[in-house]
């Protein structure tokens, strides 16, 4: 052979070999087939010379004759090359596997100095059992070999027996029992799998690399003494009581729930049995899986489960799982609320989709649903028990489990929204059929308006000429008649204002002594006209001046001695007013009107307050609309209070009604100017007016009413807005009256024009709105285009002949 060069390891000489590479080594593909027996050293050797890793040999001998004789036979093999350390005793040994460092295999003589033979074997394997023992013994220990075989060292050895290539051989399959337990540890850590070994009589517990690895430790060489794991810091401290309970049945497979140093939790499987060796001691062998992945998607699942029937019981939605032909598998009680059926009687059901309807409905919902596999929100009705149709929003969705096919369903009762929806649409027709009509009524009025400002401005103009006594009553009844018709336009309009909530009640101080004597002064004049005593009461502790709306209180007043006038004919008329209670800062005061005229059923006393009601006596039909009396309820509800009447017929009726008004101070009220304030203008007085109006019949009264009243009035007339402001470019006026209705150029836009786009000296000009829309005065719209006043049509001369000189003589001021 050629010599080689030689080592020193220990004391002991053996030469360097080059070997080829080792199965596990990079210049060799992975072999993922990890227990392939096949796969074996000699494949290795048979794939060509190469460097092949030198394997540590831990050789405890005390003989130095034997120890030589391993070199040598270890020497002339060639199909190893191993690195021996040597140790002379037990002890010596011991203390180099507490290094840390891998063995290939360990040579242990049993009979050393400080050994206690076969507890000695135990004890090594026990502590230290990645390494594989070879035990070598004494040709008169043979059976003790074997012994140790049984007792878990990996091959015995008789010296003097073996030559080197038994030695080889045997150190060749502990090398390659490490390979196959490396593709073990391999798969163990693929699997999240470890295993552990708890020997009773020592104590000792050993676990693999992948033990440590699931608990986030690095793993250790040597095993863990009894101390050790009684230890709490111990990380493997909750096996004691595995070990407990695995001694106590012999086998275990249980779930373990472990908290880490670092606080975090595992969640562990380990199976267990028990087994006695040779020395009739127990040891237990387990295996470790890390299922905290499992455990944790269990838990979610479980919280889902929990979540799911939550929802499912407590629920307001109806929520059902059925089969496709509709056979019920399951129900919450939502689900027995909607159809208002008890279980039993659900359960009877052979097809839930008979509860749906209308056919074509439920036909569209099913034909969806297995050609979608999911369905949302789709509308459909419910079989109530009572009869009664629930709306409902149903959503579905398909589902297979194992061999079952069925949907689950969710059915939301929306029949409450429905019906606030239906009520909503409603509620918007009626709103717009309330303003259709509104507005229809404002167009009759306007237009009715328009030719009554014609028939009685003719009339006043005819009564002040010279006319014949019978000339005089014609053009007298005619006047009046108009003026009855006027009444009615009005109260329609009064009712329709009323009904669509558009009245608004001030709440300004007044006195209502003040307010009573102003009605008095008007009524008077006619109950003197039919004889009639007229009179008025107040209680003496009753305060003057209070806080409310003194028109529309005026209003009622004004509409129930009107009535006790027109029903009376013989006798009185009177008005009582009495404080019922004191309110705090307020007064809740009840008016009363008393007649002694026909009286009224008590059958239809009720009726006379509803809209249109007439009063008849004999053959005789009372004039009016009927709307009177139906005007003051809801005028007097709307302000908190209460109506009423007593009647006896022949003898009269009283009728009554109470409001609360606050308590106010005299300083409160306002100066307001009187109705019509003194202004000195000289009917002869010269001014330019400028009449805007398309209706040649109110032209002609304008001008007729106008000429009469002022002889050197110069009055020009324009028939639009458009003509008025080109007659403004070429002329001067002193004044304007402005018709608001007009074709191509009505008087909103004329007045905007004038005020905006016309030098100072026009644009600063009076402008009096002349209109027959009857709520102008409740409506800014006049104001904010810049006229300065109006005069409603049919117009009272005297108001427009005083309307004219206040605005001539102090014409308004405005902002440049």
């Amino acid at each position: 052979m050629t010599p080689r060069r030689a080592r020193y390891i220990v004391g002991l000489r053996f030469p360097e070999r080059g070997l080829l590479s080792d199965p596990f080594s990079q210049n060799r593909p992975l072999n993922m087939n990890f227990f392939d027996t096949n796969n074996t050293l000699d494949d290795t050797l048979k794939n060509g010379p190469g460097t092949m890793q030198t394997n540590k040999v831990l050789l405890i001998e005390d003989n130095p004759g034997d120890a030589r004789l391993v070199e040598i036979l270890l020497s002339e093999s060639d199909l190893l090359d191993c690195e021996i350390v040597h140790r002379l005793t037990l002890s010596e040994g011991m203390n180099e596997l507490e290094k840390g460092d891998d063995f290939a295999a360990i040579l242990l003589d049993l009979t050393l100095p400080d050994s206690r033979g076969f507890e000695t074997l135990e004890q090594l394997i026990t502590k230290y059992p990645n390494n594989n023992v070879i035990v070598l013994t004494g040709l008169a220990d043979k059976s003790l070999g074997l012994k140790a075989v049984k007792a878990g060292a990996q091959d015995f050895l008789v010296k003097g027996a073996f030559d080197a290539e038994l030695l080889a051989k045997s150190l060749r399959f502990s090398i390659e029992r490490n390979q196959v337990l490396k593709r073990l540890e391999e798969t163990q850590r693929i699997a999240h799998i470890g295993n552990w070994e708890y020997h009773t009589a020592t104590g000792y517990f050993t676990a693999s690399d992948e033990m440590y690895r699931i608990f986030g430790l690095t793993p250790r060489k040597t095993a863990f003494s009894g101390a050790d794991l009684e230890n709490p810091e111990c990380p493997f401290h909750f096996l004691l009581e595995i070990h407990a309970e695995a001694l106590e049945k012999g086998t275990l497979k249980k779930d373990i729930k472990v908290r880490l140093s670092n606080g975090l939790v595992r969640y562990v499987y380990t199976q267990c049995v028990v087994h006695q060796n040779l020395e009739k001691s127990q040891v237990i062998h387990g295996v470790l899986q890390d299922i905290t992945e499992r455990k944790l998607a269990e838990q979610e699942l479980l919280k889902s489960q929990e979540r799911y029937e939550e929802i499912f019981t407590e629920s307001k939605d109806a929520i059902f799982i059925a089969t496709l032909d509709g056979k019920l598998v399951d129900f919450n009680n939502a689900t027995l609320h909607l159809f208002g059926l008890e279980r039993n009687e659900l359960e009877q059901y052979d097809n839930i989709h008979e509860l749906l309807y209308p056919p074509e409905r439920k036909n569209e919902f099913l034909l969806k649903l297995r050609s979608q596999k999911s369905i949302k929100d789709f509308s459909i009705n419910v079989a109530h028990k009572s009869g009664e149709a629930r709306y409902c929003l149903i959503s579905a969705n398909i589902f297979v489990a194992d061999d079952f096919i069925g949907y689950n369903c969710i059915l939301r009762d929306i029949t409450e929204q429905k019906q606030a929806e239906n009520l909503r649409k409603a509620r918007d027709l009626a709103r717009q059929a309330a303003m259709m009509k509104e507005q229809f009524i404002a167009s009759v009025s306007h237009e009715m308006r328009t030719p009554m400002n014609a028939i009685l401005g003719m009339s006043n103009i005819l009564i002040q000429m010279e006319l014949g006594e019978e000339q005089f009553n014609l053009v007298k009844s005619i006047k009046q008649s108009s003026e009855i018709l006027l009444g009615v336009v009005n109260d329609i309009l009064e009712i329709s204002a009323i009904q669509n909530g558009k009245i608004v009640f001030e709440n300004k101080a007044f006195h209502l002594g003040d307010l009573l004597g102003n009605l008095v002064n008007v009524m008077q004049y006619k109950a003197q006209e039919k004889d009639l005593y007229f009179e008025t009461h107040l209680d003496e502790d009753i305060p003057m001046i209070l806080r409310g709306d003194k028109l529309r209180l005026n209003q009622i007043l004004y509409n129930l001695v009107g009535n006790a006038i027109k029903f009376t004919d013989e006798g009185f008329v009177k008005i009582y007013v009495k404080k019922l209670f004191d309110i705090g800062d307020s007064v809740q005061l009840q008016f009363i009107v008393e007649d002694s005229g026909i009286g009224i059923p008590p059958e239809k006393i009720d009726a006379v307050f509803e809209s249109f009601t007439r009063i008849r006596q004999k053959d005789r039909l009372y004039e009016g609309t009927g709307l009177g009396l139906s005007i003051c309820k809801n005028l007097v509800e709307q302000q908190g209070g209460k109506i009423g009447a007593t009647s006896e017929v022949g003898k009269g009726s009283k009728f009554f009604f109470d409001l609360i008004l606050e308590i106010a101070d005299e300083s409160e009220i306002e100066q307001a100017p009187p109705e019509r304030e003194a202004v000195v203008f000289d009917e002869n007085t010269a001014f330019k007016l400028l009449l805007v109006e398309d209706h040649k019949m109110n032209q002609l009264v304008a001008r007729k009413t106008l000429q009469r009243k002022f002889p050197n009035i110069n009055l020009t007339i324009a028939d639009n807005g458009q003509i008025a402001v080109e007659l403004l470019k070429k002329e001067t006026f002193d004044i304007i009256l402005m018709d608001i209705q007009m074709p191509v150029m009505d008087g909103y836009e004329a007045t905007k024009y004038i005020r905006e786009q016309m030098p100072p000296e026009v644009a600063n000009l009076p402008i009096l709105a002349m209109t027959a829309h009857a709520h102008i005065s409740k409506d800014e719209k006049f104001k904010e285009y810049g006229m300065d006043d109006y005069v409603l049509k049919p117009f009272e001369p005297e108001e427009l002949f005083h309307k004219i000189g206040k605005y001539i003589t102090s014409p308004p001021s405005r902002k440049s």
